[in-house]
């Protein structure tokens, strides 16, 4: 029996003991107890004008109802208000043993009143009573599942009313409180102190199964909760660049994006004296190359020489036939970028015949 089971069950057991005693009490106070040893009856004239009868049973039964009503909504005063309750059931007992001869009786009722005691200062009511969390008009409530591999678990959600499962319960630690923006519903998320954020996006790793069998593991940012994957910190060797065109940022390694920047230097600097000797090019070059400049809205494809852009396309086939063209009257040779940043040959000039 698991441990939500025991606490249900503990309080249960409590209730039901504590009522059944007070019916027993109350029955034999009428029939055979303190009422007919002091010569009175249910029905005599004195105790019906005084008062005192109907008082105590008011008293008794209000008590009980503050009882119960405290252990169905958990409030945490009931243990202590409960105690006070049966320390004082506790004196009539003590009073029958003074001067009555049911002795065995009073003594048997003590003891149950003493279990009741004993159950209040457990640690299993104290985790019963223990403090629930409330958001707003919500209460966080935990509920145990069992999942179809036998796993069991434990899950928290929010409610405003009293549902058909489930018991209030504490905030757990690790958590955090979110707003479902459809529903507006409060719900716990888990808290990951390490994780890494960029604006309003989060950093989330989860780990995938390629074709060839080889497992690797991705980062990628989002706004919201994904329904895979779990916020972690940045890794060391990545930096954070932005997508131009989704503006969402994403991560790349240190080293590739070193090789990347020198690509771009190459084709946005051609000729510049500060190029290293291996990334040199000849000067009767006409090279077709995408988005050539920052912003550039004209086209997606240039053609371009070392100092001098020539016109801007928006397919890349008509970039390379303009640069045939312009390649044929120079005697040039024309390199075409790949997607990749690399250059193969798109057109090399024939020798001239003698």
């Amino acid at each position: 029996m698991n441990r939500i089971n025991r606490e249900i069950l503990g309080a249960i057991a409590f209730l039901v003991t504590l009522v059944g005693v007070e019916i027993f009490f109350f029955y034999s106070f009428f029939t055979h107890g303190l009422l007919v040893i002091y010569g009175y009856s249910l029905f005599s004239l004195e105790l019906l004008y005084s008062g005192v009868l109907t008082f105590l049973l008011i008293v008794t039964a209000l008590s009980l109802l503050l009882i119960l009503y405290g252990f169905k909504m958990r409030r945490r005063w009931t243990r202590k208000f409960a105690i006070f309750f049966i320390l004082w059931a506790m004196l009539w007992p003590l009073w029958g043993i003074v001067v009555w001869k049911y002795i065995i009786e009073q003594i048997v009722l003590l003891i149950i009143y003493a279990i009741l005691i004993i159950y209040l200062l457990s640690e299993y009511a104290k985790e019963y009573f223990s403090n629930i969390f409330r958001y707003g008009k919500y209460t966080l409530y935990k509920r145990e599942v069992v999942l179809k591999s036998g796993k069991r678990l434990i899950i928290y959600f929010f409610s405003e009313h009293r549902p058909k499962s489930g018991i209030p319960t504490a905030m757990p630690e690790g958590y955090i409180v979110k707003i479902n923006p459809r529903s507006n519903m409060p719900y716990l998320e888990k808290y990951y102190p390490d994780a890494y954020k960029y604006g309003k996006y989060t950093l989330y790793k989860k780990t995938v199964t390629l074709q060839s069998g080889k497992i690797v593991t991705i980062y990628f940012f989002s706004e919201h909760r994904p329904k895979s994957g779990v916020p972690t910190a940045l890794p060391e060797g990545y930096i954070v660049k932005i997508n131009p065109r989704s503006k969402m940022p994403y991560l790349k390694k240190k080293g590739i994006l070193k090789r990347l920047n020198r690509r771009e230097k190459f084709v946005h600097n051609i000729g510049s004296e500060k190029m290293e000797t291996k990334d040199r090019k000849p000067s009767n070059v006409i090279y077709v190359v995408s988005k050539p400049q920052p912003g550039q809205v004209r086209g997606d494809w240039a053609v371009r020489s070392h100092g001098k852009i020539f016109s801007h396309h928006r397919t890349k086939l008509a970039a390379i036939k303009a640069a045939r063209r312009i390649a044929k009257e120079r005697e040039a040779t024309v390199m075409v970028q790949n997607t990749d940043g690399t250059f193969s040959m798109g057109f090399k000039p024939r020798p001239k015949k003698q």
